[in-house]
């Protein structure tokens, strides 16, 4: 037979109370940081993209020099 402690742990949902209204307004403040973060994040991949396709083609000049 099992032994069960009398005290377990009461799960995440138990634990986890939350207000809702602080929780909303933390949905909200992601959803504007993700509105924000695109454009900002699709200026740095392309930078990124163009960055890394300029070493890419620098060191393959190097090497067969």
């Amino acid at each position: 037979m099992k032994h069960h402690e009398s005290n377990r742990h009461p799960g995440p949902m138990r634990v986890l109370r939350v207000d809702p209204e602080f929780a909303g307004l933390v949905a909200v403040g992601f959803a504007v940081m993700g509105m924000v973060a695109v454009p900002i994040a699709k200026w740095f991949l392309l930078g990124a993209l163009v960055f890394g396709i300029g070493v890419a083609v620098l060191l393959g000049r190097v090497r067969k020099g």
